[in-house]
Order: C-alpha cells, then structure tokens, then sequence
C-alpha cells in the first residue's frame, strides 16, 4: 500500500554534492522511503536552509563512552588499544542509542557498527540490542559480526606476551583479557544468527579483525560463508607501521598475495585504514574492485599516519570515510571530517588528491556501498532514498556578502555539526530544527554516564596494571619481538 506523498522544500538544494551547483527554491516529494520527484526554481522559497543527501560514516565502533571517559588517552595505537580493556560493562543498548543518536545530530543517516565485544557468548544478544536502537533512534546501520582467535593483546602469540608481563598482572589479564575462542563453525552459525536480524535499515557483514587476529581456518571459513551469503567482509588492514612490519615478516611472499589465494579480496571487502598500502597494492585491491574506509582523525589521534589517498585515485581503489568512534573533537562532526581530510589530501596537497567531486562521491556513493552493500546513493533524485540532511546555510553564511561565493565553496570551507537543522532517513524524519526526536538523547547520555561512574573504583584499581601492561608492550614493540618468525603462531 502506498503511503501518501509528503513535500519538503527549501532555499537551496545540494542535489549531487561535488558535481553540481545548488539549485534555488527546492522542493523534494517522497512516499515510501524514496524520493518521488524533485522541483527546482519555482515560487521562492527563503528559509535559509539547504538540502544535501544525509552523510555515512563508512567505520564506526558505535562507542557512546567517549574514550577518554575511561583512560584511553591519545597514544600510538598498539598500545592504546590495550587500555580499551578498560571500558567498563554498560548497557549496550543504551551505549548504542547515545553513539547513534550522537551521529544523527552531526547529520549522519547511515553507519557501519564494527563491533569490538570479545564475548563471544553475549554476541547475539548484544548484536539485538544495537539493531533495536538503530530502529528507535532511526538510522541505517551496517552490523559487523566480530571474529578473532589469537593476537589478543599484541602481534605476537597471547602466552609468549603473557609472560613478559609483570608476574603481578599475569593472572589478572589472563582472567580479564584472554579469553577461550570458538571454532569456526561456531563462529559462523553466531554470524548467521545475527543474519537474521536484517532488515531494510540493519545490515549484517563479517568482520575478522585484523590479519593478524584470525588464523588461516578462521579466514577460509569466513570467506567461504561470506561468499555463500553474499555478505561483506569489513577488515583491519595495515592500519600501523608495526601491523606492515609484522605482516612483511608473516608473509615474506606478500600478504595480499596469502590473503587472494583464498580469495579474500572482491567487490565485497573493505579494508580500513589501509595506509600502509604500497602503491602496487593499491593496485592490485583495485583489480580485485576492493575498497578502503579512511579514517583520517582517528589515524592522527593515534600517531598512524595518513592514508594514501594519492596512491588510491591513482590506481583508482574506491575508498570511503569513517569517524572510527574518533573524530578530531570527539563530537561525530562528520562534516568537518570530510573538510580535514579534503585539505590534507586535496590536489594542492599531492597529486592526484581529492576533488569536491571525488571527495563526496567517496563519501556518500562508495561509503554507502561500504554499509549497506548496495548501491544507489549520493544524489538527490527520484528512485533514491529520502536520506536528506538539512543545514542552516542562513547561519552558516551571515556574514558573507551577497554574490561574492558560491554555496557548494561556502560548504566546503564552513559546513559542520552545529549547522544540522533537519535528517529524514527512509523517508522517516528523526531530526527536526535541531533536535533529535526519536529518543530521549540526554537521558540515554544520564544512562551512560551514571553506569560508567558506578564502575569508577574498579576501573581506578585496574589503571596500575593497565599502565604497566602497556609499558611492557612497548618494550614488546621497541625490540621489534613483533617481527619475529612467530609472530605468527
């Protein structure tokens, strides 16, 4: 049954941000989630507003606990990860409903989850309750189902670091960080359970965490299951100089080469982060039509690098944006992630780098395939989903002098988060004048926050041993013990 068509209208349309210039006086009609027709240039229309497709966030870890709540403080990412140990247990349906909600207000309609749970045992109820808050808060969310079996704590096997730790710690990180992983099958009747929970806004994905956190089974048995399914397979890849280090010496033929002979790369795997990528990788992951989610705050809070994004036009790697739970201001601004990262990679920078065109067409069409594994987005017209974000161009612009600057440079150089008036996803509007209305967005904060304080003095007990347990790992990485034949195990 059709549902009746309802009319949103503005000052100025965005309609294919980066290959176009705005139209004036818009008007976008929409019935059952996808836009029914455009109208451009018509009676006046002067509310200040602009239309644009709403963003993707290509790799998230839908974190409502900011880190830095918990002590992850900013530090070279081998052993920051370790103090993510130190998250404390939360609601995760609340968790998610905060990060989310957080995102629709930053103007964000569509964003992978790369869940982060070692438990595997709670995998499918945590998997339920993140599908739920994307259905009550209102945004797509593509749910990428966990894999690991070894390299727990470092690149290198759990007992052998285990035991250049502190005898003090050894049984505290044991019972904490070490954990019994499952077989492969189980692991993939887990996935496919979860599979179950799609739906036309969830989207489910395999996600072995790194190359070095799956054994060759686990990976064969993923990339089997993945084909079968016709799923994506999202992945950790070469995100550190230390992961290009241990990966050279685990594959002395080429790591790309390993993972291919499975069958690994396709139109259906992203990598992210990826740069530690050559340029003949580069290559070769475009032959294979693979694509790569940037991170570009997270790589800078993390001492990682920059993503080659030269590297990437040049061989021509479809590749994607992601906040990775880590945009610059801890604050999900996606826009102002999409301007860093087109001043860090633009083509004044080096050659080739990104264009407007090429920079949103990465953001919104390839990011979109990232999630959802279909295509179709990026463009305001009739058969696309009405996944719209509205800015306050008035606000935004107050100063400018009238004929002066065009609106798409205006955007470029000013768009942000605090500008998002409006975010209909699916034809659903879930922001309106600024204001997220499908949630209780503070009390899901108040939620957070007070189960997080209740942990407090569990957490501030663990902090010695956490700061003596990446001590160690530094060492660990300093004497290049990473590099090592077993490395591997």
């Amino acid at each position: 049954m059709t549902t009746k068509q309802s009319i949103v209208s503005s000052s100025l349309l965005w309609r294919e941000p980066g290959k176009a210039p705005c139209d004036s006086h818009a008007r976008i009609a929409f019935a059952d989630g996808l836009i029914t027709d455009v109208a451009v240039g018509g009676p006046a229309i002067r509310d200040g507003r602009l239309l644009m497709p709403a963003l993707v966030n290509a790799h998230d870890h839908v974190r409502g606990l900011r880190h830095l709540a918990f002590g992850a403080r900013d530090e070279r990412f081998e052993t920051w990860r370790a103090a993510l140990y130190a998250h404390p247990r939360i609601d995760v349906y609340s968790n998610a409903c905060l990060a989310l909600g957080r995102m629709a207000l930053a103007g964000i309609g569509t964003t992978l989850c790369v869940y982060s749970s070692i438990r595997v045992d709670r995998l499918i109820d945590d998997a339920r309750a993140i599908a739920r808050a994307a259905k009550d808060v209102g945004i797509r969310v593509g749910f990428v189902v966990p894999f690991r079996n070894r390299c727990t704590m470092a690149l290198g096997d759990d007992q052998a670091v285990l035991a250049l730790q502190s005898p003090e710690d050894r049984a505290l990180i044991e019972k904490t960080w070490l954990y019994p992983w499952p077989s492969a099958e189980t692991y993939i009747e887990i996935a496919r359970e979860i599979g179950k929970l799609e739906s036309d806004t969830f989207f489910v994905q395999y996600g072995p965490n790194s190359p070095h956190a799956c054994s060759d089974e686990l990976m064969e048995a993923i990339i089997a299951a993945a084909a079968a399914d016709n799923r994506r397979i999202h992945m950790h890849f070469l995100e550190s100089e230390p992961q290009r280090q241990w990966a050279d010496a685990a594959f002395p033929n080429g790591i790309l080469k390993h993972y291919d002979a499975m069958g690994l790369f396709s139109e259906r795997f992203t990598g992210a982060h990826g740069i530690w990528l050559s340029q003949a990788e580069c290559d070769f992951l475009a032959s294979r039509g693979a694509s790569i989610a940037v991170n570009t705050s997270s790589n800078l809070h993390l001492y990682s690098g920059l993503s080659p994004i030269d590297r990437y036009l040049r061989a021509g790697l479809k590749f994607a944006f992601g906040l990775d739970s880590f945009s610059l201001d801890d604050d999900e601004d996606m826009l102002r992630e999409l301007r860093l990262s087109f001043y860090l990679h633009s083509v004044a920078h080096r050659p080739p780098g990104l264009t407007p065109a090429s920079l949103f067409d990465a953001a919104l069409k390839t990011g979109f395939w990232i999630v959802t594994n279909k295509h179709g987005y990026g463009a305001i017209e009739p058969g696309m989903p009405m996944d719209v974000l509205s800015l306050d161009y008035a606000a935004m612009t107050r100063d400018l002098i009238e004929g002066m600057i065009e609106p798409e440079d205006a955007m470029i150089a000013r768009a942000s988060s605090r500008y998002v008036r409006d975010l209909w996803v699916a034809g659903r509007q879930i922001v309106s004048d600024g204001k997220l209305v499908t949630i209780d967005l503070a009390a899901a904060e108040q939620d957070v926050l007070a189960q997080a304080r209740a942990a407090g003095e569990q957490m501030r007990a663990l902090k010695p041993a956490m700061a003596r347990h990446q001590k160690t790992l530094r060492d660990f990485y300093d004497r290049g013990l990473h590099m090592s034949p077993q490395s591997r195990s």
